[in-house]
């Protein structure tokens, strides 16, 4: 898919839909397929899946600022609702399509550009001060720990590690 084409769908969609980006040789995007496919069957009445596949779409990718794949964008009508990076569960799926049916935006937010950046300037301050003053560990943790919260959403391996201790805590 071209810029042209993809901006051309954006403009004929008639509901709420869901884009992922992948690629044939991205492990995670092979695991989270079938999960995803399993939900976008059980909304097909309410919300449409749109597969992309990054490497044949490259104008796409770069218009959109995906700076990693798995990656799956909410849309209503042209307005981005959501973005999720890296492999999702099928329960985090599942909310993200019962929430963009039923308009429900807030549910499924990322942190704002502005936001992401607030807490990567603080926690880096933060981080600089304990540096500065003969190491302070817990300014030095505080401050890392506020630039993680900027970008935790789009970490794979926060990802996959959270959806283990997840499922671990249910089981258990």
């Amino acid at each position: 898919m071209n810029l042209e084409q993809w901006q051309e769908m954006l403009r004929r969609a008639s509901r709420p839909f869901i884009v992922e980006f992948w690629a044939p040789w991205c492990g995670p995007c092979r695991v989270m397929a079938p999960l995803l496919e399993r939900v976008a069957h059980k909304f097909e009445e309410r919300i449409d899946l749109v597969r992309i596949n990054a490497d044949d779409s490259p104008e796409v990718v770069q218009a959109l600022g995906i700076l990693g794949i798995p990656t799956l964008i909410g849309f209503d009508g042209t307005r981005e609702v959501f973005r999720r990076m890296g492999m999702q569960s099928e329960s985090t799926l599942e909310r993200l399509f019962e929430a963009l049916a039923d308009g429900k935006s807030s549910a499924v937010s990322s942190p704002s550009l502005m936001e992401r950046l607030l807490r990567l300037v603080s926690g880096t301050v933060i981080l600089a001060l304990g540096w500065s003053n003969g190491p302070a560990v817990v300014l030095m943790l505080l401050g890392a720990a506020l630039i993680f919260s900027a970008v935790y959403d789009r970490c794979p391996l926060y990802n996959a590690l959270a959806l283990r201790v997840k499922s671990w805590l249910q089981s258990g």
